[in-house]
Parts: structure tokens; sequence; C-alpha cells
């Protein structure tokens, strides 16, 4: 599996890139640029999928490094918002902060790493659904949940997302993955001595919860 999701993107890459460089062909400016597009995103594709191996590489060994540093979650999650709505012009968040001014010790780059995450994967699995995240309080927790709207998932593969490699079954067989993200996100939030779960209802949508340690509250 690993394999073919390294090949796809590289073909891709290759074949657009040899098709650019041919001699006996020239090629209009729109359909130049499309070409160029397509490497351009196959390419980030790639990459991507390369820092997952080598994320899960390090998680294995205890060796992946993190920079913790006082984060206010309600001014975080708006940012972390503000760029997946750059990224998916489309795409509708909804944000409810029911209690603002909750500030954690996080890694931000690691920790928007598993929001955008959850984020890039509601877009593949409930296209058009809308997303609604909540940042609550609850007893010494801040509590960040995430909702989608789509298809939902089975019962009986629920417990199985976390799992290295796992990943959710569906009838597009368009949806590319390596099944690490939410590996290597549970890993993240444990790193951060917080909790994630999913909880989901086929045909109701799926809920993402991070709990993470209250460091102080800002008024």
């Amino acid at each position: 599996t690993i394999t073919h999701e390294l090949v796809t993107p590289l073909g891709f890459i290759k074949g657009y890139a040899t098709t650019l460089l041919r001699e006996d062909t020239s090629w209009d400016p729109q359909t130049r640029q499309e070409f160029l597009t397509i490497i351009d995103e196959e390419a980030d594709r790639l990459r991507e999928l390369i820092d997952n191996l080598m994320d899960s590489s390090r998680l294995q060994s205890g060796t992946l490094s993190m920079s913790f540093q006082p984060l206010r979650l309600d001014t975080f999650i708006k940012e972390v918002s503000m760029r997946a709505h750059t990224r998916y012009t489309e795409l509708q968040i909804d944000l409810n902060i029911e209690a603002p001014g909750l500030q954690v010790s996080a890694d931000p780059t690691r920790l928007a790493q598993v929001l955008e995450n959850i984020i890039n994967n509601a877009v593949k699995y409930a296209p058009g659904s809308p997303l609604l995240i909540t940042l609550a309080k609850t007893k010494e927790q801040a509590s960040i949940s995430i909702k989608d709207s789509g298809p939902g998932i089975p019962a009986e593969q629920v417990e199985k997302i976390f799992n290295r490699f796992y990943r959710v079954k569906s009838q597009n067989t368009s949806i590319r993955g390596t099944g690490l993200g939410l590996y290597i996100c549970r890993q993240i939030i444990h790193a951060h001595e917080g909790k994630i779960e999913a909880e989901s209802e086929e045909g109701r949508g799926t809920v993402f919860k991070i709990s993470l340690p209250i460091e102080s509250k800002i008024n």
C-alpha cells in the first residue's frame, strides 16, 4: 500500500514533466499551466507522504522532537481554520468558542498538524459537509471537538482508525492515503499528555474529540 501511494504521485510528476519536455509538440499557456499545477500538487502530495513516513518512524523510535510553549487555544484554532479555508475555499467551518482564553503547553506546529489532518480527512470522507469546531472546558481539561455531517464510520471500524496503516473502507476508490495520519495524531496528543478519540454514527457524521491539560486561563 505504501509503495503504491508513493508511486502514484511520482508517476504523475514524471508523466506530465516528460510531456512538457517533448520537442515535437508545443503547448498553449493554459495547458502548460494546467500540467504544471498537477506537478506542483503531486509533489506536495509526495512530500506529505514522506513526512508521514518519517514522523511515523520517529514516533516508533521515540525521536520525534517537539518544542512546547504556552499556546492560547481560541486564537490558535481561528488561525488553523483560516488556513484551512484558504486551502479549501468552499469548505464551511463554524467556530463555537465556549471557553475563550484557555492556554495549554503545546508544540504549535504539531498541534496544528493534528487539527489539519482531521480537517483534511473530513474533506476527503465527508465532501461538502460543513465542519463545527468547538472549544470548551471540562474540569481541568481543554476540549476541542471537530464535527462533520458526513456519511460517518461503521461502528466496527471506529476503534481501528487510530491504528498504524489502518484506512477506513470507502466506496470512493479515488481517496488516497497511507493510514498513518490518525496514528500520528494520537501519538502527538499523547505526547501532550492529552487524549484523542472519535465518535461516529453512520449517516450522521463523525466527531473527533481532543482533550488537553489546561495550563492557565487568560481573561
